[in-house]
C-alpha cells in the first residue's frame, strides 16, 4: 500500500485516540459534614491506634489563608475555610482543575444546616480528568475548624498507641501526624478533616479515601498534692505541752483539659457516574457525585 495513504490513516487513528483518552474529564462535588456527637458517647467502637496517612504526592484542589506570619521555607498555621467554597480558596494549575459555578447538590446541604444532628464543614466542585490508578494523584482533602490555633505548642495530645520515632524512620510509608508534631515541635495544621481523597478509575469509578478525623474533648486529669497529716498527739507530761506530729501525704486533685482525639476513615468505595454516593462514619460523613 503508498505510504501516502497509510500516512493520513495513522494520523487519523493517534488523533481518535487523543480525543478519548482527553475526553475523561469529570466533574466532582462533595459535601463533608460533621455529626454532633461528643466521641466519648459514641456507641460506636473507634480505632484510635496507628492513626497516619501514607506519605505520598498529592494534589492541591483547596486552600486556605496563612493565620500566622508565613516565612519562605517556614511552616505556618491556616484560617478555617468557609462551607462553600469560593475561587479565592480554590487552587488552579492550567486547566487541569476548573472550579464549577453551578452547584448541585444545594438541597442537601439545605437539609443538612436544618438538622440539629449535623454540621456542614465543606461545599464545592470541582473538573478534573480521572486517570488510571496507578497514574492518579490523590486530593488533599480539609475541613472545618484549625484546632492548632487554639492550642498551644506545648498543647498535649492524646493517643491511644503513639507510633514512635523508630517506626517513621523504618517505615518511610507511615506519616504519623501527631509524634511529628510533638517530635518536631513544629507548626501544624489540625484540620477537624485532612486527608487524601483518590478518585481513579480501574473499569469502574473508584474513590479510596483516607482521613484522619479529629475532634476535641475534655478528659479529666488527676495530679498529686503534698498536704499535711496530724497523727495523734502525743503529750509531755512533765513540761504539759502537746506535740503533734505531722507527715506529708499525697492528695488527689482531678481537673479537665482539652485534648485532640484522632481517628482514621479508610474506605474505598465503586461508584457510578452520576449517581449520589453517601461515605458514612461515626463521627461525620460525605456527600459525593461525579459526573460526565
Amino acid at each position: 500500500m503508498n505510504l501516502r495513504y497509510i500516512l493520513p490513516l495513522l494520523i487519523a487513528t493517534t488523533c481518535s485516540f487523543n480525543v478519548q483518552a482527553g475526553d475523561r474529564w469529570f466533574d466532582v462535588e462533595i459535601i463533608v459534614f460533621k455529626r454532633n456527637v461528643d466521641v466519648q458517647n459514641s456507641s460506636e467502637q473507634l480505632d484510635q491506634n496507628n492513626v497516619y496517612l501514607k506519605q505520598r504526592d498529592r494534589l492541591e484542589v483547596i486552600k486556605a489563608a496563612p493565620a500566622t506570619n508565613c516565612l519562605a521555607g517556614e511552616p505556618c498555621l491556616h484560617k478555617q475555610n468557609p462551607v462553600q467554597i469560593t475561587d479565592n480558596e480554590m487552587v488552579k494549575e492550567g486547566n487541569r482543575l476548573i472550579l464549577l459555578k453551578g452547584l448541585r447538590l444545594k438541597e442537601q446541604l439545605r437539609r443538612l444546616n436544618n438538622h440539629q444532628l449535623f454540621t456542614p464543614l465543606l461545599h464545592t466542585a470541582w473538573r478534573m480528568p480521572i486517570q488510571n490508578k496507578q497514574d492518579a494523584l490523590p486530593i488533599h482533602l480539609f475541613a472545618g475548624k484549625n484546632y492548632a490555633l487554639d492550642m498551644p505548642q506545648s498543647a498535649r495530645l492524646e493517643k491511644a498507641t503513639a507510633t514512635t520515632s523508630n517506626d517513621l524512620v523504618t517505615d518511610p510509608e507511615k506519616l504519623d501526624v501527631l509524634a511529628s508534631l510533638q517530635k518536631n515541635q513544629t507548626l501544624q495544621d489540625l484540620y477537624e478533616i485532612d486527608g487524601n481523597f483518590l478518585i481513579y478509575v480501574q473499569r469502574y469509578l473508584q474513590i479510596d479515601a483516607q482521613l484522619i478525623v479529629r475532634t476535641q474533648t475534655e478528659k479529666p486529669v488527676s495530679s498529686s498534692v503534698s498536704v499535711l497529716a496530724t497523727e495523734t498527739p502525743e503529750v509531755d507530761t512533765e513540761a504539759t505541752v502537746q506535740v503533734v506530729a505531722q507527715e506529708s501525704v499525697p492528695k488527689r486533685t482531678v481537673r479537665t483539659e482539652k485534648v485532640i482525639t484522632e481517628t482514621l476513615f479508610d474506605q474505598t468505595r465503586r461508584l457510578k457516574s452520576g449517581e449520589i454516593h453517601y461515605l458514612d462514619h461515626p463521627l461525620f460523613g460525605i456527600i459525593i457525585q461525579i459526573r460526565r
